[in-house]
């Protein structure tokens, strides 16, 4: 039996598409974490840049409203009458109190009112004039917006009305200023606002200590990130997005920050570069958590497919072991069975052996009998007158019986011998039927017809006269018994077809069970009761037809009868036919 190999290249292509699919998928989740970071930084620079503007309409517009207001008052009749009399030398109370009860004192962002003579700090509405102006940052109508600063370094962002011998400002605490403008805008709480005038002098912000304005020629830019950014924004005139290293507001560690620029000539104040700074890190975290559980997730499905693949792997190389195994298995199943063969054929053997040396005495018994006979009939003959015919004839008769008894005890004798050479000559099967049905005529019951249907068509077989009358014989005889105490019909045929010649004896009658046919050849085998009859009959026709090189086929179903078909080679075109007596 050809055995299928399973060699290992059979197995590389799995793991190796496996390893594809892994390292694509890999790329896949690379450039969709990538994708979805493009797109958040692109939402946070869209959201920065949007808080920026905010900040800077925000500013612009509570200073333009501030400027007008402050315009307004300056020119008001009782307002100007109080300062003409406090420039001749009066009392300032009334210019005071005009300033104070100003609209502007009122708001949340103005902390006092001053009055200036030559830029110096005369008078203010909250006792205070120890202030310096640090740098103007730019001008709305006829109101200067600068950065000063009082005795305490504290900033503060003032709207100065310069009416040549007095002037006017509102200061606005740097914290107010900061705070208003988060909290009006759409800035989160952990933006950071910054800003830078337009000179590039001074840096306004907030730090861990307050608000602080400090002058960038102080500052070092590598250390100062975001300053950085602002003067690169600045210096290129367009809006800037970018990544810098900040310092955690609560005095902790550094932080990754995303910063977005509105440079001063792109926006509508033109006074001061706004910076809107976000931590990044708190924004980025729950997306890298969520990339992470997505990873998680991705791993285990991966680990999923390798143990599906393994058990796919393990199920292939169990199913290839368990094919190895049963054809294992059918070899020996062959093997055993062919020794089961070859057993059956030992012990047929050693049977036939056994039959051997019992009919080997038995003949020698038979031969002792029929030699007297055969001697007796013979002196009988002799001894008869011519004109006895009839005598003659039955004397003759019992001689010829004799001589077949002989031949049959000399068969029964070499049973056991496959191959046995015997007297091979062209014998026609229909002279031989009529001569079996002849002879087997008295031991047909009553109520059984035979019906004969003898078609060799003159066509002969080389076979041994004396086993082929006792083989027809055996199977008319066994048809008789089998139709014993019944009505029935017992057909003998013959036919040709130029290659072969055939024997069929038929009957109708019980038929054989299945669980007998097997043994129906076994010799000693029978189904008759004791004393009718021993076994050998269809041992000795198998034997028969074996030593003829034919074969019998048999067919039978319990309730239907029984046919034995026996076919033998013809003999070859030309050989001497000789019909039997």
């Amino acid at each position: 039996m050809e055995k299928k190999t399973y060699g290992p290249r059979q197995f590389p292509a799995i793991p190796i598409l496996a390893l594809a699919i892994i390292l694509l998928g890999l790329l896949a989740m690379s450039n969709v974490f990538a994708q979805s970071q493009r797109l958040l930084l692109s939402g946070q620079d869209g959201q920065l840049t949007k808080t920026a503007q905010s900040v800077d309409n925000n500013i612009m517009g509570h200073f333009a409203w501030y400027c007008s207001d402050l315009e307004y008052i300056a020119s008001r009749t009782a307002f100007l009458a109080a300062e003409e009399a406090y420039l001749s030398g009066g009392e300032a109370d009334s210019l005071l109190y005009h300033l104070r009860e100003s609209p502007l004192p009122k708001t949340v962002m103005v902390e006092s009112m001053l009055v200036l003579r030559q830029g110096v700090v005369e008078l203010s509405t909250g006792g205070e004039t120890d202030y310096a102006p640090l740098a103007v940052l730019g001008r709305i109508g006829q109101v200067d917006i600068s950065l000063w600063r009082d005795s305490a370094a504290r900033p503060y962002v003032a709207l100065t009305l310069d009416k040549g011998e007095v002037g006017y400002a509102a200061l606005i605490d740097g914290e107010v200023f900061f705070a208003i403008a988060e909290r009006q805008t759409a800035a989160e709480d952990t933006d950071r606002i910054l800003v830078l005038d337009t000179a590039e002098r001074y840096f306004f912000h907030r730090t861990p200590a307050g608000i602080r304005v400090e002058a960038v020629d102080s500052l070092d830019p590598s250390v100062h990130p975001s300053l950085y950014l602002m003067l690169s924004a600045q210096r290129a005139g367009e809006p800037l997005a970018s990544f810098f290293m900040a310092g955690n507001q609560s005095g902790g560690d550094s932080y990754t920050a995303r910063m977005a620029v509105l440079p001063a000539p792109g926006n509508e104040n033109g006074c001061f570069t706004v910076g809107v700074a976000r931590n990044y890190d708190e924004i980025i975290r729950p997306y890298q958590s969520e990339s992470v559980q997505m990873v998680l997730c991705g791993v285990t499905i991966m680990a999923g497919a390798a143990l599906l693949l393994l058990f796919l792997l393990r199920s292939r190389r169990n199913h290839r072991q368990a094919q190895q195994e049963l054809a294992l298995l059918r070899d020996k199943a062959e093997a055993m069975e062919l020794l089961n063969t070859q057993t059956q054929a030992l012990a047929h053997r050693q049977r036939l052996e056994s039959i051997g040396t019992l009919t080997s005495g038995i003949a020698h018994e038979f031969n002792n009998l029929l030699t007297p006979i055969m001697g007796y009939s013979i002196l009988i003959l002799e001894k008869l007158p011519p004109e006895d015919a009839e005598s003659y004839d039955n004397a003759l008769e019992i001689y010829n019986a004799s001589q077949k008894a002989k031949k049959i005890i000399a068969r029964l004798s070499n049973l056991s011998r496959k191959g046995t050479p015997g007297e091979f000559r062209p014998v026609r099967l229909d002279p031989l039927v009529e001569q079996v049905l002849e002879v087997a005529a008295p031991a047909r019951p009553k109520t059984v017809r035979v019906e004969t249907g003898l078609a060799d068509q003159g066509r002969a077989l080389l076979g041994d006269e004396t086993q082929l009358f006792q083989l027809t014989l055996n199977l008319v005889l066994n048809s008789f018994e089998a139709l014993s105490g019944r009505e029935g019909a017992v057909r003998v045929s013959t036919a040709s077809d130029g290659e072969r010649v055939s024997l069929r004896v038929a009957d109708n009658g019980p038929g054989i069970p299945d669980q007998v046919r097997e043994k129906i050849f076994d010799p000693f085998f029978t189904t008759k009761g004791s004393g009718k009859g021993i076994g050998l009959g269809l041992a000795i026709v198998q034997q028969i037809v074996e030593t003829h090189g034919g074969s019998i086929a048999l067919e039978s179903a319990a309730g239907q009868g029984t046919a034995f078909t026996l076919s033998f080679p013809a003999a070859p075109p030309g050989a001497e036919e000789e019909p039997a007596e």
